[in-house]
């Protein structure tokens, strides 16, 4: 039920993004995030051991063999993003929990980019969240304090970040420190000046799709001159992509 409940949480998601008129920076700002708090994980997982938390969790040894057979398994993880309904079965990484961390990290950038009025949608993302959190602790999946070192790293680090984003005097006033201990803030919010605003709009328009298509004429016919010797000649006529020559006005006698 927590997977559902993270699925359905990742479908408003993509919503979001899909109409957001500032949808890269979301993106941008997602993966920032969450490969942050994930690559925070990774360290705990090396330096925290634990039991497993039920009795119905098989954690058993499993000969890995060379380096090939371990990435091997590490892109099963990655494929199946971690999840049983996926087929994948983890053992050990229980500090802290990764799926309260991406279901709060949802919860968190729906919340942020959807307007107040929305207040519905807000409620219903939080619900998803508790929900998830607490079918998590109801299975025995993880030990409490799991879920509450994930969901409080993942909150603030959120909070964090958008603070300095929003308020540029922050980031200014010692710019230097903000590069040296914030590389990748401050790379990606380099233009960004001040809060987004929630702004939507439908991302497929005529004018949009029209710049496309001459677009990639122009690279097709630059393609085309660069591969052919005579352009003239072949399948692609000069009424495509060459101009004609201008006639000069005389005629045969």
């Amino acid at each position: 039920m927590c997977e559902i409940t993270g699925t359905i949480l990742f479908c408003l998601f993509l919503g979001v993004l899909f109409f957001h008129k500032h949808r890269f920076i979301l993106i941008r700002r997602f993966f920032a995030l969450s490969g942050t708090v994930f690559l925070l994980r990774c360290v705990t997982m090396l330096i925290t051991s634990l039991s497993v938390p039920g009795a119905h969790l098989k954690c058993n040894p499993r000969p890995y063999g060379d380096w090939f057979q371990r990435l091997y398994y590490a892109y099963l993880i990655w494929k199946g993003a971690g999840m049983s309904i996926q087929g994948v079965r983890t053992c050990g990484d229980y500090m802290f929990s990764g799926h309260t961390v991406a279901l709060t990290m949802l919860n968190f950038f729906v919340t942020e980019y959807t307007t107040r009025r929305m207040y519905y949608l807000h409620t219903l993302s939080w619900l998803l969240n508790m929900f998830g959190i607490f079918f998590i602790l109801a299975a025995h999946e993880h030990y409490s304090i799991d879920v509450f070192i994930a969901f409080y790293i993942t909150s603030r680090l959120f909070l964090y970040y958008h603070t300095l984003a929003n308020n540029q005097a922050l980031m200014q006033r010692d710019s230097k420190r903000t590069k040296v201990w914030f590389p990748l803030f401050s790379y990606f919010e380099s233009e960004v000046n001040g809060i987004v605003p929630n702004q939507y709009e439908w991302p497929i328009t005529i004018e949009r799709l029209q710049y496309w298509i001459l677009n990639g004429v122009h690279i097709l016919e630059s393609k085309w001159k660069d591969l052919v010797p005579n352009p003239n000649e072949g399948f692609l006529r000069t009424k495509f992509f060459v101009k004609p020559a201008a006639s000069s006005g005389k005629k045969d006698d």
